[in-house]
């Protein structure tokens, strides 16, 4: 099974490295990214004036990181359409946890540090992120030393948080940091956040009660081989001032439920129902907490928060750029390739009120840089298409879901596409 538009031609780059740190990984003392080569910031500092600034260029060239790793950086990142700058493992956590804990994956600007410090002290808990740092050397010293400061003054941070450092002339790139701070994940699992929600709940116990109570229908075993991710209904206050008042997550199930009774809290973005529906609220309401079910009223729109497998063959479309259809390209990619959807009823995140991003009043080229929802829906039919026929099971159960979605868009183009496909995928072989 394989999610991944034509415009995305990384995936085996990423992969690679993703094997390789995994190798290194397993000693620490040979890992191009250890835990005893933290960078320290005063060797990059330069005078202005009486201003000190941090040189980003000579930050990022990345001497001391392997040459074969800084290649492959280079090519899976620095070679998409944003020219997108890594550094790994800026400060790696010093906490310790095991290959089937769930990590944490999300990404941050400077104006959104205090979210992850919120994050990071609600659990124990491992947490990737990547932090975006301008591409100009006074704004990048200020985001910088802050984050400097916090992670060094919050125990919660560095003992539980990787933070790995992207720079770009163009912002907001929110799948390619996200790539960035899956790729550098070190369990097997994730949990693919953002950092403007709490996780009100255990996502990691939610995790292994989900593996015992569904192993005898065969979900449990879909999961672990990545062909199924479980989903997180998100929530919001319908009424920022009593968020204001109190505290963000619900104290338990029971009064989130008479919340969403109330009308005091509703389904996240419930306004735009084709990003939430498939998640079916008014049942998450009804069930208990293990009544787990399956997403099977999907529509092309439809935003996930999904716990999966971090070696899952389903990537997110780097294209992508600024606020829109980011998210919902990663859940097409994750349903449309054949993988499956689980409702977790017991778990739950809610949304906090905030402004948009501060970086982005700072610039104009996000409308630019950003991929047409249209090509992107148009790529993933015809190469998903592509792959599914040449496995022959696009006219099978398998590919039932690409081809009613690609269909549902009248496009005649698409139309001719699917159908060859559809063709050479029954076609006998000899």
């Amino acid at each position: 099974m394989l999610a991944l538009p034509k415009a995305a031609p990384y995936l085996v780059l990423i992969l690679l490295l993703c094997w390789l740190l995994n190798y290194h990984s397993r000693d620490t003392s040979t890992s191009p990214f250890s835990s005893n080569s933290q960078i320290n910031l005063d060797q990059f500092k330069y005078h202005r004036g009486k201003t000190e600034l941090i040189n980003t260029s000579a930050l990022f060239d990345q001497r001391n990181v392997e040459p074969s790793i800084r290649s492959l950086l280079k090519v899976a990142f620095g070679h998409n359409q944003y020219g997108s700058r890594v550094i790994p493992y800026f400060r790696r956590r010093t906490g310790s946890f095991s290959a089937g804990d769930v990590t944490l994956v999300t990404w941050l600007t400077s104006d959104r540090l205090g979210r992850l410090i919120s994050l990071a002290e609600k659990r124990r808990a491992p947490i990737s992120v990547a932090y975006y740092v301008p591409p100009n050397d006074k704004l990048a010293s200020r985001d910088l030393i802050l984050l400097d400061k916090l992670y060094h003054t919050h125990p919660a941070l560095s003992q539980n948080v990787d933070i790995h450092l992207v720079t770009s002339p163009h912002l907001l790139q929110l799948n390619t940091w996200r790539t960035i701070a899956r790729t550098f994940a070190s369990t097997d699992w994730i949990l693919l956040w953002d950092a403007d929600f709490e996780a009100c709940t255990d996502y990691q116990k939610g995790l292994e009660r989900f593996l015992v109570e569904t192993r005898a229908r065969g979900w449990a075993d879909k999961l672990e081989q990545g062909t199924a991710a479980l989903i997180i209904a998100p929530f919001e206050w319908t009424d920022p001032v009593v968020e204001r008042s109190r505290d963000l997550c619900p104290v338990d199930r029971d009064e989130l439920v008479t919340m969403y009774r109330n009308l005091s809290m509703d389904a996240f973005e419930t306004n735009t129902p084709i990003l939430s529906h498939a998640t079916e609220y008014d049942r998450w309401i009804e069930v208990g907490e293990t009544d787990y079910y399956e997403v099977t009223e999907y529509e092309l729109g439809y935003e996930a928060y999904p716990l999966m497998r971090r070696d899952a063959e389903v990537w997110f479309d780097q294209r992508f750029a600024g606020y829109g259809y980011e998210r919902s390209a990663i859940t097409a990619q994750m349903y449309l390739s054949g993988m499956d959807l689980y409702i977790l009823p017991g778990e739950y995140g809610v949304h906090q009120e905030h402004s948009a991003a501060a970086v982005i009043n700072t610039h104009d080229d996000i409308a630019a840089a950003k991929v047409p929802w249209m090509t992107f829906k148009m790529d993933l039919c015809h190469t998903l298409g592509e792959v599914l026929a040449e496995r022959r099971v696009l006219h099978q159960p398998l590919g039932e879901r690409l081809v009613s979605t690609c269909k549902d868009m009248s496009i005649p183009p698409i139309d001719r596409d699917i159908a060859s496909q559809l063709e050479y995928s029954g076609r006998v072989q000899y």
